[in-house]
Formats: structure tokens, sequence, C-alpha cells
């Protein structure tokens, strides 16, 4: 397992001390190089501003592994094995070679997500995991933000769209022989929706033009409009179903309303925590550093 316990580091490579805890050059500028694999081109401008996150981010990080430590918790070999897989489940095939042109070692890139895989813990821990929302308190919501529930009325449909007659001519044909719409719209159609067969999820009406809801009014669910000529082109439509305007019902809107004022709670509880963490840290940044990092000393003041 990679080591998380920081390494001693000289003074005249010491970027900042956290509590004693020395960040080394080095340390940051891994951090750096591995932000720089999301951050391609971007002015001078935008480079400082994400360098001073990355900074305030490094020494965050640090202070919440030190509570970790202080509070005894740690990361089981299964929580560190599920980090790794979950990490490698969206990076391209050439993600190593990106690393080693980056300058950066595979065991820095594993400290870094282990590091922050236990401050996610110990977050959750402290923080996330003693905020409780009642059903009362989900309930009071919804009655007290009803306008927020309100729906317009809606319609679910598929939608093909061509440009040449003799697509659409092609189409009808195809339709004809018993061809599948969805089949035929992810083919021929320059519409949005493509890629999902012409579906669009439910729309609201107001939203669609006047024409579009008169050819859909005339269909049963699974039926096909005529062809639908405009400006873009020649439309055919498929009703799935519509939906009524109305009130959400509020056993409908519980979850969400439940999830939501959770992550709200979460999130105050968590800079509020935060903040304490901060105020009874020391932080001792060396300022001989500041050009190095690129980090200006107005903005190392704030710390």
């Amino acid at each position: 397992m990679v080591d998380l316990v920081p390494p001693n580091v000289p003074p005249d490579k010491t970027v900042v001390t956290v509590n004693g805890e020395p960040l080394s050059l080095e340390d940051f500028d891994t951090e750096f190089r591995l932000m720089q694999i999301h951050y391609d081109a971007v002015t001078e401008g935008e480079m400082r501003a994400i360098k001073r996150r990355l900074f305030e981010q490094v020494i965050n990080r640090r202070l919440l592994t030190q509570e970790a430590r202080r509070l005894g918790i740690r990361l089981s070999q299964k929580e560190v094995d599920e980090t790794f897989q979950d990490a490698l489940k969206g990076v391209p095939e050439d993600f190593w070679t990106v690393l080693k042109v980056k300058g950066v070692s595979p065991d820095a890139w594993k400290r870094k997500l282990l590091q922050e895989r236990l401050a996610k813990k110990v977050v959750e821990q402290e923080v996330n995991s003693k905020v409780d929302i009642t059903p009362e308190e989900t309930e009071e919501y919804y009655w007290t933000h009803l306008p927020e529930y309100w729906r317009p009325q809606a319609v679910h449909a598929r939608h093909l769209l061509v440009q040449r007659k003799g697509d659409m001519d092609k189409v009808l044909a195809a339709l004809r022989k018993g061809e599948d719409f969805t089949r035929l719209a992810s083919t021929f159609s320059v519409g949005p929706g493509k890629s999902e067969g012409g579906d669009w999820g439910f729309m609201d009406t107001d939203r669609l033009p006047p024409g579009y809801v008169k050819a859909l009014s005339a269909l049963k669910p699974g039926e096909i409009s005529k062809p639908l000529r405009d400006n873009f082109g020649y439309h055919l439509f498929q009703l799935i179903e519509w939906r009524n305007r109305g009130m959400i019902p509020f056993p409908q809107a519980r979850g969400r309303i439940h999830d939501d004022l959770t992550q709200e709670e979460q999130d105050h509880r968590f800079d509020q925590w935060m903040a304490d963490l901060k105020r009874k840290a020391t932080v001792k940044v060396n300022q001989d550093m500041a050009p190095v990092i690129g980090v200006t000393l107005e903005d190392l003041r704030e710390e």
C-alpha cells in the first residue's frame, strides 16, 4: 500500500507547513502536473487562478488527512482497491504514458488518489453521516415551495428529421415494410436525439412549435405522423405518451426533496467544520517559494 505519511522535507524545499507537516515543492509540482492533464489550453490569468485554487486544495487535503490520523480513520484494503479500480475506469489507454510524459510517477498518482479517498472518508464520518433530514422537514419544504412542483403539459415522442425529400421517401418506404422507427431515426435523422433513436424524452408543449403539437395531438401512442415540412426540413413524429399539466404529488417528489435538503445541509455543515479546522491550524508559507509555485505573495497572505 502507498504510504500516506508525509516524508521529512528540507526547509529550502518546503512550500508550506501545515500543523508542522511540510509540503514539498516536489509534492506541489506533482499536483500541478496532474492538474495540467485536465487544463491544456488556458490563459495566463486563468492559470494563476487555477494554481491559487490548487494551492488551497492541497492545504485543505493535508488538513483532512491529518484529522483522519487524529481520529484513527484509515482506508481498508478493499477501499484502496476500489479507489484504483474506479479511477482507472475512465482513463484513456495511454494514461500511463501521459503520466510519464508529465513527469508523474504511478506512486505519486496513487498517493493523491488515496489522500482524496481518505479525506472523503473523514468528511463522511464527521459531517455527512450526522445530517438527518426528517420526514416532517421534507414535507414542510414541499408545501412551502409548491410552485417548484408545478409541471406544464408535456409530450414524450420520437422525432426524425431529414433535409431532403428523397431521404423522407426512403424512410416512409422502410416504415411501410415494417422497419422500426427508432432504427430509422438513428440511421437517417439529422435532428437532436439521433443517437437515442430520436427520443426527446418529455418536452413541454409550450416549447414546441404549434405545428409539431398539432401533428402529435392527432396521434395515438405508437402511431407515426404524416411528414411535416418547415424551414428545418421534413419531420416525422412517433407519439409515446402525453403528460397532463398539474402538480407533482408529494410522494413522487419526496425522494428528490430529501436528497436536495440533505446535500444542502451537508454542504453547510462542511463549510463550518472546515472553517473550524482552519482556525485551529497553523499554516506557515515559505514566501520565497511564491514565484516558483506561481502564487503571488498577496495570495499566500490570505491563508
